[in-house]
């Protein structure tokens, strides 16, 4: 498993401000760090490696920080360090992460303008070539405070932090969440903002191009799931509008919209199976003030970088393509999975995994449609685009694993990462 686990740890998720407690094992969560070498192959890195650090308690019981480091064959690495869920004192509902990292691909793939055998062609647009690509080296380096405020209703009236007890990795008791669709009754709801900066350095045959984003996210986030780790039943929902004030380098200036919804269906038990979810996400999002276009000689671009914005292609949306695929001035998505946590386990029988307490798999079983467009019209419901794929999804320790492999019209993809999709 070391030669597949955690190629993509890049921006990792952040857990909820919660405790695990076991049922039968009360030191099964205790805090403590983790220590991983690992090795992996990808199309960009090629083979490589590094050492991840992760812990969680470390500064608080809630909270959860992690360090990585890698380098490969080709030349590119990448470091990154974060923490998530500092509760501040003494406003006790205020909690804060940051993330930092800086990377360098020396085999990058771009799907930007600049392909002269598609000179007449938009890059990452709907009906854009799947060759419509630049492979380039690119220079990444990003950072991100996260600013959470629980606000007092609801499930967060009078519990701040959750204390979820676990059976097996699976919640008990402990929920504030997980039914009907009220913010004043039931489910915790969170007002964020989010200061950001990334700039990224393409060096292409004209001379580097820059893409440089500093600004303001902020989100209104209404989780109402029984467990954030592993939803079975419940919603969310985020609305989210990210600002570009064109201020010191920026690229240039922009605003993007953005919402969210998702619903998870518990289906219940049965002989073969502990749990058995029908999970369901879809998302749009439209850059208003984007002016010129994407398509070669209609002006200058006013639009989020090609990684910002409505974006479609990677590990959360559109796992059959590439990363950044597709991108334009508005988008939507939807995405359907079959969750299914069976009663076998074989991981537990595996002596070299014990240290890391797999307490379950999960078998995912997933399809997504959507499309970019360059107008918020009902063009977005035409020419869509999809995949299907197959996930498997393991619980260690207080850690979710994903490995997904989805398939396209434009090939297969392989993704690892932390956290479910959605």
């Amino acid at each position: 498993m070391l030669l597949l686990i955690l190629p993509v740890l890049f921006a990792r998720p952040a857990r909820g401000q919660y405790v695990l407690e076991d049922m039968r094992d009360p030191n099964r969560y205790a805090p403590g760090p983790v220590f991983l070498p690992f090795l992996f192959y990808t199309s960009s890195y090629r083979l490589g490696g590094g050492m991840v650090w992760s812990s969680t308690g470390l500064l608080q019981p809630q909270t959860d920080s992690f360090g990585l480091a890698l380098g490969s064959v080709n030349g590119s690495y990448s470091l990154q360090a974060g923490f998530h869920n500092f509760q501040v004192q003494p406003i006790d509902r205020l909690f804060v992460g940051f993330e930092a990292g800086f990377s360098q691909e020396n085999q990058f793939t771009a799907f930007i303008n600049g392909n002269r055998e598609f000179s007449r062609e938009a890059a990452g647009s709907n009906r854009s070539s799947k060759e419509n690509f630049l492979t380039l080296q690119d220079d990444d380096g990003w950072g991100q405070v996260s600013l959470s405020y629980l606000l007092p209703m609801g499930g967060g009236l009078d519990v701040v932090v959750n204390h979820y007890v676990l059976e097996d990795g699976l919640a008990k008791e402990g929920m504030t969440g997980g039914f009907g669709w009220n913010p004043l009754t039931t489910g915790r709801t969170y007002l964020q903002l989010l200061p950001n900066y990334e700039y990224q350095t393409l060096e292409v045959a004209s001379g580097d191009a820059h893409y440089d984003t500093n600004g303001l996210q902020f989100n209104v986030l209404y989780d109402n799931t029984d467990f954030p780790l592993n939803p079975s039943s419940g919603n969310t929902t985020r609305l989210s509008v990210q600002r570009d004030f064109g201020l010191f380098n920026s690229t240039n200036t922009w605003t993007t919209y953005s919402g969210e919804f998702s619903q998870f269906i518990d289906l219940g038990q049965s002989r073969l199976f502990r749990q058995q979810v029908l999970a369901l996400d879809a998302w749009t999002s439209y850059s208003p003030t984007w002016h010129g276009g994407n398509r070669p000689g209609e002006g200058p671009r006013t639009a989020p970088p090609f990684y910002q914005g409505a974006m479609l292609g990677g590990q959360q949306r559109f796992r059959g393509f590439e990363d950044n695929r597709f991108h334009d001035r508005a988008a939507i998505y939807a995405s359907a999975e079959l969750r299914l946590v069976p009663t076998w386990n074989p991981f537990k029988k595996i002596s070299i995994l014990k240290d890391a307490d797999i307490t379950w798999m999960q078998w995912a079983i997933f399809a997504e449609a959507g499309r970019v467009s360059n107008e918020y019209s009902p063009d977005l419901l035409s020419h869509l685009k999809g995949d299907v794929g197959f996930g498997l999804r393991i619980l260690a320790k207080d850690t979710l694993v994903r490995f997904d492999i989805a398939a396209s019209s434009e090939g297969y993809q392989l993704w690892v990462g932390l956290s479910e999709p959605f």
